[in-house]
């Protein structure tokens, strides 16, 4: 079969550019949505819990976290308004980076040696893996046209 027939076979399944580029934001728009929607969530918990994000400081020591006063804050809040901000799709490259900090920390101090699917316990590193992974496809797409970026940009 040569290249020609292949996409004359396939040619009604192909997409003309625009519609391409439409289907590329509004998977990005699904993408901030989800993720941004379970930082929050998470941040919440952290910044308004008893104490505030200062009642993890020492959860973090205790886990080997580098600079559990500054990290404890820093994951909370950086979640929390982070989150929100990836909604909107404002400064997306730069929040994801940093959530990608945020995620890569609790791979490594926190479930490390962990199993991907989570356990009875509760255990488990697949939740923190595809945040990370979530989010740094955030930085290397940004956040599409539908997004406070692309008005900037625009």
């Amino acid at each position: 079969m040569t290249k020609d027939t292949i996409t004359r076979r396939l040619g009604r399944f192909t997409l003309d550019e625009g519609t391409r580029r439409t289907g590329h934001d509004l998977g990005l728009v699904v993408l901030r949505l989800a993720v941004g929607t379970v930082f929050i969530a998470h941040g919440w918990g952290d910044a308004t819990q008893p104490g505030g994000a200062g009642a993890n400081v020492e959860n973090y020591r205790g886990a080997g976290i580098p600079l559990p006063e500054l990290s404890a804050w820093y994951g909370a809040y950086l979640q929390l308004i982070g989150g929100a901000a990836l909604i909107l799709g404002g400064l997306t490259r730069l929040v994801g980076l940093g959530l990608a900090t945020v995620m890569a920390g609790a791979l490594i101090w926190v479930h490390r040696g962990e199993p991907l699917v989570m356990g009875q316990d509760g255990s488990g590193s697949g939740f923190a893996f595809i945040m990370l992974a979530a989010s740094l496809a955030l930085v290397g797409m940004g956040a599409g046209r539908y997004s406070v970026d692309g008005v900037v940009r625009r």
